[in-house]
């Protein structure tokens, strides 16, 4: 996620796939919300198999020429619906950087205790591997969701220079690619009956032994 820049508006709503002009006013930016919302429901609930415009509009209780006025096709609804995870996941890594340390070392425990957490939200797990089944069959989920994880990378990377200013950016953005892999290939381990994918406290641990050392300079 991206980690090291405050977005421009902190309005939830994610703006980049909707049509120009659309959800300016404040009744338009609700009902885009709630297809988003409609959409995560689907996603968590249903799976990808059953995730359509219908649907969406159906579960958002409006009708689907509504919801195409703010998201053309389900591409789009699924690109705002990771814009928001992102920019939800930012606000929150940036109240812990407030309020952690002033030293490298627990800015960088801030920023991976915030990744860990918001995995462990309710459904976050389950979302994000109905998203990457969805990618799996749909082309153009498939370059909306790599696009959430190239600025996720780049966030990783910045951490990583933010421990290690000497790290050249190159190098940091390689490293933060295998940062992203371990921490999202950990969420298969995250299983819970109740909804809430947990982590065994002793992984926590390593994980936080790890991330320092790669951002340290090997030559």
């Amino acid at each position: 996620m991206k980690l090291a820049k405050r977005p421009k508006s902190t309005a939830p709503v994610a703006t980049a796939h909707i049509r120009p002009g659309t959800a300016v006013r404040e009744k338009g930016r609700q009902r885009s919300e709630a297809a988003l919302d409609a959409a995560t429901r689907i996603l968590i609930e249903d799976g990808y198999a059953q995730l359509s415009t219908r649907k969406i509009a159906a579960r958002a209780g409006m009708h689907p020429g509504n919801l195409q006025y703010y998201y053309r096709t389900k591409a789009d609804v699924v690109r705002a619906l990771l814009e928001r995870y992102l920019a939800r996941s930012l606000r929150d890594v940036e109240t812990r950087l407030a309020a952690a340390a002033r030293t490298p070392a627990a800015r960088l425990r801030a920023t991976l205790d915030a990744i860990l957490d918001d995995q462990a939200g309710a459904g976050a797990c389950q979302m994000f591997w109905e998203v990457w089944a969805l990618a799996a069959r749909d082309a153009q989920v498939a370059r909306a969701t790599a696009g959430f994880y190239e600025r996720y990378r780049e966030g990783v990377a910045d951490a990583l220079r933010g421990h290690n200013p000497r790290l050249g950016r190159a190098r940091a953005v390689r490293r933060a690619a295998l940062v992203v892999a371990l921490l999202e290939g950990l969420t298969v381990w995250r299983l819970a009956p109740a909804g809430r994918a947990r982590l065994d406290p002793q992984l926590r641990r390593e994980l936080h032994r790890m991330l320092p050392r790669f951002a340290e300079e090997d030559d």
